[in-house]
């Protein structure tokens, strides 16, 4: 063992800086090397900034610029070259907006300006190409760039519109309950001894019309058929259950389309902590109460149905505790807003999520490995398990993501905040590090790494885990890391290219305040037993081995971060984590594992006795075929010959199967070929007609397929074209 192995070895296991290393913070701002290309975000076409939609349905109220203007682009760009100069001044515009996104403001506005920035240049047919492509813009809205205050934003946009659509409908059916409760009354009063007297009756008419009717003996005549008035305890009821149903503010500020009534009472249903949450749901629930025994007596009333000796003690006995999930969801929801303060703050939010309230809570986590100055031992992973912890609850709808994947969620954002129930939304905003690298590059990071992995947990989905649990939205999400081609020149400038995971140790290595973790060892003192922490991770290493990443300074030249023990156990706890989210998604799942396995050793095992069975079958029937038959004179013989020794048993047929009961049902393999590929009634995978496909694309659903499940066999077509790359391609996928 060399010196400089030695040392590195050292550094890894003691902490002792090695032979040829610098420290961490020695060289200024570090970051991993996956992301030495991303200086300037505004040339990279990536989800930010946003689109939030003020007139559009909750699920798509939050567009990406990107997914807009490729939208715009399809309608308007022609084929051929005009359409690619099309293109590419349109994408100028995109970039110029995307510098111009931290200032906000609406999109229609924002295009304007970056498009006069640019028609400067005088480039022909730019201010054509422009206008068209605006004009082509599905939507308009508020520009959100990527930062602290993106993730509260958003989720108030959405949550907003999810109340209005909700509490209109309310409004709408408290409105209809008030129409006719009033003309119960009011054809009360028509029936009454004052409703039928002349004066009454021709004010009803109308001056224009009462020289044509005798009001008096058009009263007598109604006095004669008249039925019996409303009881008194009847109009009591119905007035109280009106004065209820016409006290609500929310819904009389919808009624009256008054927005700043609207707008009051829907910020006071938006809290800042934890305790005013439950105060104030706690102080909203008698108001609940009476709405809801206002809209069941209404109801009655409306229909004819409420029986005093029946409904008077159910609605005397009504309380807060009579409210089930389907009363509580009529109201409208509190909005919570917290940042992720500690342990304290995130058992709050787990006794606010039990509490049986209709509250939406969202948790903002701007730091997740911890200050080795207040904290010291290594990162503290601070603030990655409230999301898991939540789930235990079963009842509560939980979404987790960095602020990067918003863009991406904005359909499950509005499913969890319509949710009948409580909701948590923990995201992490990759603020903290803003000057290092900038949010949204941040946030990315902590989703590649795995330290942050994007889930959703939905009990609203169906019974079962596999119904509730999401965890797709992940870079290769069958995968222990993400893996990303990396390309660089060394001292001679040869091209080097190579592919590079991300783990959280890349993430580390760019927090300066964990520079004391690392050392850095410049390319002149790089040796074989230097192993990338992902290899490190994967199984037992050579003694003498060190685990290092790839990252590099501020004039992208490149080093190999030894990383500590700390860093190396840190890893390690994300990479368990995200283990078992796999297994809650279905991914590499243990239990279906197993199953496949010992079906896989069944069909193994049947096949052997069948080959044995076989075998000792011939055997038998050769020996009884060389049994001697009975002579008067036995003629000269020959000698016999031996038996036929059975043939051994065929190899395997070659055709397709998948392993069925490891499917995770993402539907790659039917988008394929739904004949070749169909689903059974757990809506898991199996081969269904094998002529309805070719080989090709059994190969190429294997190759999709997430899990690895899909066994293309041999090509029952000798003829199809490619078969000798085709069969390369599937050895991956033998069984």
């Amino acid at each position: 063992m060399d010196a400089d192995v030695k040392t590195q070895l050292a550094f890894h296991v003691l902490g002792r800086s090695p032979a040829g290393a610098k420290p961490a913070g020695s060289v200024g701002r570090l970051r991993p090397a996956l992301l030495a290309a991303f200086r300037d975000l505004a040339t990279l076409r990536h989800d930010f900034p946003l689109v939030l939609v003020r007139d559009a349905e909750p699920a798509d109220a939050v567009q990406t610029l990107t997914s807009l203007i490729n939208a715009a682009l399809q309608k308007v760009a022609p084929r051929g070259t005009a359409g690619e100069r099309m293109r590419r001044q349109v994408l100028r515009v995109e970039r110029e907006i995307r510098r111009r996104a931290s200032g906000g403001g609406m999109l229609s506005a924002a295009w304007d300006e970056a498009a006069a920035a640019l028609a400067v240049d005088g480039e022909i047919g730019f201010a054509e190409s422009a206008a068209l492509a605006k004009a082509a813009l599905a939507v308009d809205g508020e520009l959100l760039d990527c930062s602290a205050a993106t993730p509260l934003r958003l989720v108030r946009h959405v949550w907003r519109l999810v109340q209005e659509q909700k509490l209109a409908a309310l409004a709408d059916r408290v409105e209809g309950l008030i129409l006719k409760l009033a003309d119960i009354l009011m054809a009360d009063h028509a029936r009454s001894e004052a409703g039928r007297a002349p004066d009454a009756l021709a004010a009803s008419i109308g001056s224009g019309f009462a020289g044509l009717f005798d009001f008096g003996a058009m009263s007598e005549l109604l006095g004669s058929v008249a039925a019996g008035p409303v009881s008194k305890r009847r109009r009591q009821r119905i007035e109280q259950a009106l004065a209820v149903l016409e006290a609500q503010p929310l819904l009389t500020a919808l009624r009256a389309r008054d927005r700043a009534a609207e707008d009051e009472a829907l910020a006071a249903l938006v809290v800042e902590d934890c305790t005013a949450a439950l105060a104030a749901w706690r102080a909203q629930r008698p108001s609940l109460v009476a709405l809801i025994r206002a809209i069941a007596i209404a109801e009655l009333e409306i229909e004819g149905r409420y029986s005093e000796e029946e409904h008077d003690p159910f609605f005397a006995a009504f309380s807060e505790a009579s409210l089930r999930a389907s009363d509580l969801a009529l109201g409208p929801d509190l909005l919570v807003c917290v940042e992720d303060a500690g342990a304290l703050r995130r058992a709050e939010v787990i006794e606010l999520l039990s509490a049986g309230a209709p509250v939406k809570v969202l948790v903002l986590t701007s730091d997740l490995l911890g200050d080795p100055a207040a904290e010291p031992g290594g990162p503290t992973l601070a603030g990655t398990r409230l999301a898991t912890m939540a789930t235990g609850l079963d009842d509560a709808y939980v979404l987790q993501a960095s602020a990067a994947m918003l863009g991406r969620c904005g359909g499950r954002i509005a499913r969890g905040l319509a949710y009948a129930g409580p909701a948590l939304f923990s995201v992490y905003t990759g603020a903290a590090s803003a000057d290092v690298l900038p949010p949204y590059l941040q946030a990315a990071a902590a989703t590649q790494s795995r330290v942050f992995p994007s889930f959703t947990y939905d009990p609203s989905a169906g019974p079962g885990l596999a119904a509730r649990w999401d965890v797709a939205d992940n870079p290769r999400p069958d995968t222990d890391w993400s893996v990303h081609p990396f390309r660089c020149e060394d001292a001679a400038h040869k091209r080097i290219e190579v592919d590079l995971a991300f783990s959280p140790a890349d993430l580390i290595a760019g927090d300066p305040r964990h520079a004391g973790l690392f050392a850095l060892v410049e390319s002149a003192h790089w040796n074989d037993a230097m192993v990338p922490v992902d290899a490190w991770l994967a199984g037992p290493q050579p003694i003498g081995a060190v685990p290092y990443v790839a990252v590099v300074d501020d004039q992208n030249r490149l080093y190999r971060a030894v990383a500590s023990e700390p860093v190396i156990a840190a890893a390690r706890r994300c990479r368990e984590a995200w283990h078992r989210l796999q297994e809650l998604g279905d991914i590499h799942n243990s239990w279906a594992e197993r199953r496949s396995q010992a079906e896989r050793i069944a069909r193994e095992d049947a096949a052997r006795e069948a080959a044995e069975l076989a075998a000792e079958e011939s055997g038998e029937a050769a020996s009884a075929s060389a049994v001697p038959t009975p002579v008067a004179k036995a003629p000269a013989t020959t000698p016999a010959k031996p038996a036929p020794v059975p043939e051994p048993p065929a190899a395997p047929s070659g055709e397709a199967y998948i392993e069925t009961p490891r499917c995770t049902s993402c539907n790659a393999c039917l988008q394929v070929n739904a004949r070749l590929f169909v689903y059974d009634g757990n809506k898991q995978a199996l081969i269904g007609d094998l002529s309805a496909g070719t080989f090709r694309q059994l190969v190429e659903a294997a190759e999709s397929c997430p899990v690895g499940i899909i066994h293309p066999g041999e090509p029952r077509n000798p003829s199809e074209s490619d078969l000798d790359d085709l069969r390369r391609r599937s050895k991956v996928f033998a069984g």
